[in-house]
């Protein structure tokens, strides 16, 4: 349904308890009217307009549940929050809000334990002004402009999930987070914090999700996270981290570790691969070498690796081909309602929650989200992002810009439900594999920059979802694919950089490159008489030569009458000192 926002239904009906008009495409503005018996309102998912009435608290004073996500609503939070003492969830997030947080939403005695006003335009301090904020479970205030240190007065409430991330909050790390211990999510990425991560954070042996990435953390982290042994969720990425990472080895449940952009070193561990539920690990841009371990293919529901921009060496293990063996189950990682994470993105689902008071017991259902993963991919060029559920949407590695060696590994094209493959910027030699073609869920195939030999395999034609296939920069020799299908969208760029290949949309005509020989020429039945020649045309200059030298001196000699008695001086000279020394050889006894 569309159309203006129907405010008739709320007039003269005050006898409404449960509204629900999600989803639709509602606009103008709100004009509410007095419902003493309102206990729940979704106007979610519509495109309603204006600011929020300054008088909404006292129209809906019995008030359970207020839902208006995802519409254009702007302005100020209204005070008279503060006025519906019953209310326990409230959910405002993507609109265009601005302003501070009223401190009617925290006052004392407050029963509102659910607040997401995520993706919004709210500023200035968390609850500046003194006061007790003891009821908050989950809270939600990411993606606004909320600045200054993160206030420790949160710790009163028995947070389960907190996400503060995409603000401007500063400080060191907040240590006394440590102290929440019923938290299960915790995200603070994407701030300016800085200083290492607490110690105390050990002590929260419930937590299931910690993400710390984009802010300016440094030192290593604490070994003592071998107690947490529940975590499945991990991003610390785009820090300052350093040492290494094996203090995760007794989380035996980690689904998802994202490392990348640190300074991380040393070699990839082998306790990854017994990290039996492992889907996606990003380990790139640290300082990781050696080789990589053949353990860590035993982790067989691993469907995302990304370890490019290190210095690993060594072949790509044969190996490879145990992973991302999984037929698209559905998994779902349950860490409370709505987490953005940098990279990552959600989705949504229903879940139960149990409210009560002293006049009713009623079950809400209200949208719980699930990790979507976003893994970036790089060309040489550009990079592309891919999004959705890590379990069933998404397969692919990435190990460019390391010093890996060898011939591409067969097995690797067993790997078909694969979108991505970027193995650029190597030293692997050898030839393209036929067997690509068996990638049909391909979209990003990227061979540049290596010592690969041979042809372009026809085969190739048939990967229909390629978007993204570059072998620039190898030494290949013979013609271009057809340019069918998809092999018809790619330029020039695709397979510049190698001299003996030729074909469209290469400029160089593939009748006029010659073909790198393969074995030394047969030797020419004239070699001889060539030689031959080539020896008569050295002495006939030679002698050429010669002759005018000695032209040259007589017409000297002839022309000058001073340097030609000079020479019949040093001539008559010589020849008797030759005299000389001759005779007295032969008088000598």
């Amino acid at each position: 349904m569309g159309g203006n926002f129907p405010n008739w239904l709320l007039e003269n009906n005050t006898r409404l308890e449960e509204i629900y008009l999600d989803g639709n495409a509602f606009t103008g503005p709100l004009q509410l009217s007095f419902l003493p018996n309102l206990k729940m309102f979704d106007i979610s998912n519509n495109k309603i307009q204006g600011q929020l009435p300054p008088n909404i608290g006292s129209v809906f004073p019995t008030m359970l549940r207020l839902q208006m996500s995802k519409n254009m609503l702007e302005g100020m939070l209204p005070s008279s929050f503060g006025d519906m003492k019953n209310l326990q969830y409230l959910d405002l997030s993507y609109n265009k809000l601005s302003g501070d947080l009223p401190i009617e939403l925290a006052r004392n005695g407050s029963k509102l334990f659910f607040l997401r006003l995520s993706n919004n335009m709210l500023e200035g301090e968390i609850f500046p002004v003194s006061t007790d904020i003891n009821s908050f479970k989950y809270l939600y205030l990411d993606g606004n402009n909320f600045s200054g240190p993160i206030p420790q007065k949160l710790s009163a409430s028995p947070l389960s999930s907190l996400d503060l991330s995409n603000n401007n909050f500063s400080g060191n790390v907040p240590s006394w987070i440590g102290y929440n211990y019923s938290l299960t999510s915790l995200a603070l990425s994407n701030n300016n914090l800085k200083g290492p991560i607490p110690v105390d954070y050990c002590r929260l042996e419930g937590l299931v999700v910690l993400d710390l990435s984009r802010n300016n953390i440094v030192g290593v982290v604490p070994s003592c996270f071998h107690a947490c042994q529940n975590l499945k969720h991990v991003y610390l990425s785009e820090n300052n981290l350093q040492g290494q990472f094996d203090m995760f080895s007794n989380s035996s449940d980690l689904k998802v570790l994202d490392l990348g952009d640190n300074n991380f070193s040393g070699s990839i561990l082998k306790w990854l691969g017994s990290s039996l539920e492992i889907t996606t690990l990003l380990l790139k841009g640290n300082h990781l070498q050696g080789t990589i371990p053949t353990e860590l293919f035993h982790a067989s529901k691993l469907r995302i690796m990304d370890l490019s921009h290190n210095n690993l060496s060594g072949p790509i293990p044969y190996c490879i081909g145990n992973i991302m063996q999984l037929t698209g189950a559905r998994e779902a990682y349950p860490y409370g309602p709505r987490f953005y994470f940098p990279g990552f993105h959600t989705w949504g689902r229903d879940a139960v929650v149990h409210v009560e008071d002293s006049m009713m017991r009623s079950t809400i259902r209200f949208q719980v989200n699930y990790a979507w993963v976003r893994a970036a991919f790089t060309t040489k060029h550009n990079t592309y992002s891919y999004e959705g559920r890590v379990v069933d949407s998404m397969a692919g590695i990435d190990l460019s810009n390391n010093q890996l060696s060898g011939e591409i590994p067969r097995e690797l094209c067993s790997l078909t439900a694969m979108r991505a493959l970027n193995l650029s910027s190597n030293r692997i030699f050898g030839t393209i594999l036929s067997e690509f073609s068996n990638l049909q869920k391909i979209e990003i195939l990227d061979l540049s920059y290596n010592e690969l030999s041979g042809r372009i395999p026809p085969q190739l034609v048939e990967l229909t979802t390629i978007a993204v296939f570059s072998v620039a920069h190898n030494n290949l020799t013979g013609t271009t694919p057809q340019r069918a299908s998809q092999f018809a969208t790619f330029t020039e760029s695709s397979y510049e950089g190698n001299p003996f290949l030729c074909g469209p949309p290469l400029h160089n005509n593939c009748m006029e490159t010659k073909e790198i020989p393969m074995s030394p020429p047969e030797p020419d039945c004239c070699e001889d008489n060539h030689g031959f020649l080539e020896m008569g045309s050295f002495y006939i200059s030679f002698l050429v030569a010669y002759a005018n030298v000695v032209l040259a001196l007589v017409v000297v000699l002839c022309v000058n009458p001073y340097w030609r008695n000079v020479s019949f001086y040093y001539v008559e000279s010589y020849m008797y000192l030759c005299y000389y020394y001759f005779a007295s050889k032969r008088i000598r006894p």
